[in-house]
Formats: structure tokens, C-alpha cells, sequence
């Protein structure tokens, strides 16, 4: 039930900000909408794990989507955005900042989960990967606070704080800032207990293909060169995004070695870092922004995507074919989010 409402609300959301403003680059989610999915899964399995604090840096893809339908994002707060206006109040000086760059903590709680847990969204310049360091930076900076705070003796770094990062294909793939930071993230003095990055792999930078954009066979290889595995999934199947996150956590929460007594590395084959990968082959729906028309440049591929049904809708017809959920309960839940 949780997947097909969190799909569910964040179709009606998109489909929503198309028709009252498709005039807005928003970098819309749509053709990935099972990145809130697997999002979701990510956190709740890290409550699981005694982890209070998630470190979160957002990709301009799809941000305002995990914002106002995973992280709670107050939806008059969201519209006035859209709609060209800032964050701060009519009084405030300050003009606010970039609508793909938005930001603000959440605390989310989990039916089960006794402590609520606390969703730190970097503020960075998404598509230039900014937000990777400083959230691995961040994310290690709290947790050894955290453990201070509560004068533990022996703390192992990630014991209180995930950091989640997601990506491009094309940004992970061609992006300097990316390859530096895997290489620093197993360093004694760097580490902060393994980072989980996301790739939203829609298969096109921009207007490029990924035959132009890459020489490797993934936009993901560039981490095999610091020993992080790498998990690829089909984002048309939401089952298999949550169970990418329950593998991605645990391996982190297994292999984590550094402690702040000797700051040592994560001991992962040779002493590679505790870093996880998960390389969602998925697609987009509209252009790099909803002002692009992609048939120009891959008309074949557009072809075909106009053609399909949406994940959302697939999902949900999967369901109701198993007896799952009812036509009725089905049209209830999107109508709730109108």
C-alpha cells in the first residue's frame, strides 16, 4: 500500500504541475517515480539499524517531487515557489534561492519505529554534484558530534548518520568532483561509514546519448576503480528498488570498520571504501527541462517512451491483476491527492 500511494501522489503531483504550470523548468520525475520508492526504503532501513540521521543531497531531477511527496514540504510553501516566488516572506530581504536547489529539513516517522528520524537536505547547486562532498563532510561531522554528545567509548563512524546522494547518469559519470570524492570516501580522516549513491540512470544527458557521453559501459563504472559495489535495478519495478536499498544498507552497516578511536579505513576487500551504488536504469518522460522537446534529438527513443504506460500506472495495474488492490481503492488514493 505504501508504494503504490507514495507513486500514486507523486503521478497526480506531476501531472498537476504540468498542467497549471507547464511553463516552469521543474526537471520533473516523471519516468522515474520510483526513485521516492526506493528513497522511502532507504530511510525506513536505516531506522532499522539505530540510524536517527539522514544526510541528504538531492539532484535537480525530480527534487521538487522527493520534496513535497516523501519529505513532507509544505505544499503552499511548494506552490508559491513554482510559481515565482521565494521561500522567505514578503517582509524578508532576501530573494531566496534557485527553485531546483530548494531545500528544508524534515523529520519523518515510520509506523514501528519508535524515534522519528531527521532528514537533512543539503542546499547545493544539484546538477554540479556540489552536494556529494559536503554531504559525505556532513554526514561525518554529525555523527561523531552525536556520538560525543553521548560520551560513547567505542563508536564506529555511521553508527548514528546515513548520507544519501543522488546523481545523473551523465553528471556521475563525467563529473571530476565525483571520482575525487569516492576516492577520499575510504581515508581514515575522510570516511564517515559509507555514503549510498543513487543514480537516476534515464540513459540521455541532456540531448546526448550515452554512447557520446561515456567510454565505459555504465554511468556507474567510475566507482569500480575504489572497490564500491554497485547494484543496478529496473525503475520499472518498484519491489526491486526497495530490496536494492535493504541490500544497499546492509552491506554499509556490515562492512563499516573506522572507528573514531583509530580512525582507521573500512576494511572492504583491500581497504576499499563502505560506499554502495544503486544505478537505476529508468527513462524521462519530457525534455531535460519541461520546455525541451527530446523528440528532436532521440526521436526512436521518444518513440517508444510515448507509447508506454507510466511506472505508477503499471504498478497499479500489476496489483490490481494480483488481487492486490481494487479499482476502487485505486482511484481513491489518487483522488485524495487532487
Amino acid at each position: 500500500d505504501r508504494f503504490h500511494e507514495l507513486l500514486a501522489k507523486t503521478e497526480v503531483f506531476e501531472h498537476f504541475l504540468q498542467k497549471k504550470l507547464p511553463n516552469v523548468k521543474r526537471y520533473g520525475l516523471e519516468g522515474s517515480e520510483s526513485i521516492v520508492v526506493l528513497l522511502d526504503q532507504l530511510i525506513f532501513e536505516a531506522t532499522q539499524h539505530g540510524i536517527v540521521d539522514i544526510v541528504a543531497g538531492l539532484s535537480h531531477r525530480g527534487r521538487m517531487s522527493i520534496l513535497a511527496n516523501l519529505l513532507e514540504y509544505p505544499q503552499d510553501e511548494m506552490l508559491r515557489k513554482l510559481r515565482g516566488g521565494s521561500e522567505f516572506s514578503d517582509e524578508s530581504p532576501h530573494s531566496g534561492d534557485m527553485l531546483v536547489d530548494l531545500a528544508k529539513p524534515a523529520t519523518l516517522r515510520y509506523p514501528g519505529v519508535e524515534s522519528p528520524v531527521n532528514v537533512d537536505v543539503l542546499w547545493n547547486a544539484c546538477h554540479l554534484e556540489s552536494g556529494m562532498p559536503v554531504g559525505m563532510g556532513k554526514s561525518r561531522t554529525k555523527d561523531i558530534n552525536i556520538a560525543r554528545a553521548q560520551n560513547r567509548r567505542s563508536h564506529t563512524i555511521g553508527d548514528h548518520v546515513l548520507s544519501v546522494s543522488l546523481h545523473g547518469d551523465s553528471s556521475f559519470a563525467g563529473q571530476g568532483i565525483v571520482a575525487e570524492s569516492l576516492g577520499m570516501s575510504g581515508l581514515a580522516h575522510f570516511t564517515n561509514g559509507g555514503t549510498v549513491h543513487v543514480v537516476i540512470n534515464n540513459q540521455v544527458g541532456y540531448t546526448t546519448p550515452a554512447s557520446h557521453t561515456r567510454t565505459t559501459r555504465y554511468a556507474s563504472d567510475i566507482a569500480k576503480f575504489a572497490d564500491i559495489p554497485i547494484i543496478h535495478v529496473n525503475g520499472d519495478y518498484p519491489e526491486e528498488l526497495a530490496r536494492a536499498a535493504r541490500t544497499a544498507v546492509a552491506y554499509r552497516q556490515k562492512f563499516r570498520k573506522a572507528s573514531t578511536k583509530s580512525f582507521g579505513k573500512c576494511a572492504v576487500g583491500n581497504d576499499g571504501a563502505c560506499d554502495v551504488v544503486i544505478d537505476v536504469w529508468t527513462f524521462r518522460k519530457r525534455g531535460h527541462n519541461e520546455l525541451d522537446e527530446p523528440a528532436f534529438t532521440q526521436p526512436a527513443m521518444y518513440k517508444r517512451i510515448n507509447s508506454r504506460k507510466s511506472i505508477p500506472v503499471t504498478y497499479e495495474d500489476r496489483l490490481i491483476a494480483s488481487g492486490e488492490l481494487t479499482k476502487e481503492r485505486a482511484a481513491a488514493v489518487r483522488k485524495q491527492w487532487l
